[in-house]
């Protein structure tokens, strides 16, 4: 059983009486030794008396004393007001509600301190890939720049050849700093959406006849599975054309070599839930959690390869929640993995 610490009022009590004893000890042992006599009304009258005073005094002296260290408690918690109503009110419990908030307040910093030492995790990792995405296009740009001005190279084929690596790097250089920028603006909050009503099979189409030919490279078969569902939705279609972009493109890319992405349209009532499914190698498990995460790659050697930023997932989550919608992954290795998001329905 969890012993608790006895209330003001009671140490109090306990203490006023423990005076009036002593007091009146102390007058018997003296009247012993003097012979004066006193009645025995005069020892309850004397000890009622102690203790009534005694008590008042204690009282207000302790609870002075303690409303002074709850006063500071509570400025520490940053609480100053909570304990003026609590003294207004006349609380009986008051050193329970301390205690609780106390408890409230210390499990919060915890919390806290946890949270800001994950985000420094996340700052120290995020500064460190910006670094390194930045790093390599740069340095191959001033490579082939470099020898370039050198004058070492005469051949004209060999000079158009650098110059498209140098421009190449360039331009990676700057899709990466567009997206940064693209994602620094969602998270600030800068970015306002521009809602419309639309129908998002034909905008699937429009991206698979923009990527018809990247398909057609890999093998790929592009499907939607269930056409004559309604899907007019309200949102952005900026936006949305983005997110349907990334993750076909991304489906192409790594699905495996005469595979499928399949896009299919959910009825939820209220929502519209779109699926795009590629059956290539799937992500590992423990990678779905970071998946959305700025610059994180599960393969990092064959997306640079294959010209990702690495930035790409965090721009589509960015673009769903600020919908107020959700985006989901589901990854069998070597079997399917299946993007999920949702989108608002206009309902007919």
């Amino acid at each position: 059983m969890r012993w608790s610490s006895p209330s003001p009022n009671i140490i109090a009590f306990l203490t006023s009486l423990a005076v009036a004893v002593g007091v009146n000890l102390f007058l018997f042992v003296l009247d012993f030794f003097i012979k004066d006599n006193f009645w025995w009304q005069f020892y309850v009258a004397n000890f009622f008396s102690i203790l009534l005073v005694s008590l008042i005094v204690i009282h207000y002296a302790l609870r002075t004393f303690i409303q002074k260290k709850i006063r500071i408690i509570y400025k520490t918690i940053g609480k100053p007001l909570k304990f003026q109503k609590e003294i207004k009110e006349g609380n009986s419990n008051l050193m329970k509600t301390v205690e609780r908030d106390v408890a409230d307040w210390a499990l919060n910093k915890n919390k806290q301190i946890r949270e800001l030492r994950k985000l420094e995790t996340y700052r120290r990792e995020f500064v460190g890939n910006v670094s390194h995405e930045l790093k390599t296009p740069i340095f191959n740009a001033l490579g082939y720049i470099e020898t370039l001005l050198d004058g070492g190279l005469k051949d004209e084929k060999i000079l158009k050849d650098y110059l498209e690596k140098a421009s190449a790097n360039i331009e990676r250089l700057e899709t990466i700093v567009s997206d940064l920028l693209e994602v620094s603006k969602f998270e600030s909050g800068q970015l306002r959406l521009e809602k419309e009503v639309f129908d998002v099979n034909e905008l699937t189409l429009k991206v698979f006849y923009q990527y018809e030919i990247q398909a057609e490279e890999n093998d790929v078969t592009l499907n939607i599975e269930n056409e004559g569902i309604k899907t007019l939705v309200f949102a952005d279609k900026k936006r949305i054309l983005q997110v349907l972009e990334n993750l076909i493109s991304n489906a192409i890319k790594y699905g495996k070599e005469g595979g499928i992405v399949i896009i299919r349209y959910i009825d939820l009532d209220e929502q519209l839930l779109v699926e795009v499914s590629d059956n290539g190698s799937g992500i590992a498990e423990k990678d779905i959690p970071r998946l959305f995460e700025r610059f994180f790659r599960t393969d990092s050697g064959r997306s640079r390869k294959m010209g990702g930023t690495g930035l790409g997932l965090s721009i589509v989550k960015h673009i769903v929640e600020s919908h107020d919608q959700t985006i989901n992954i589901h990854s069998q290795p070597n079997i399917e993995t299946t993007f999920s998001f949702t989108l608002e329905k206009v309902v007919q």
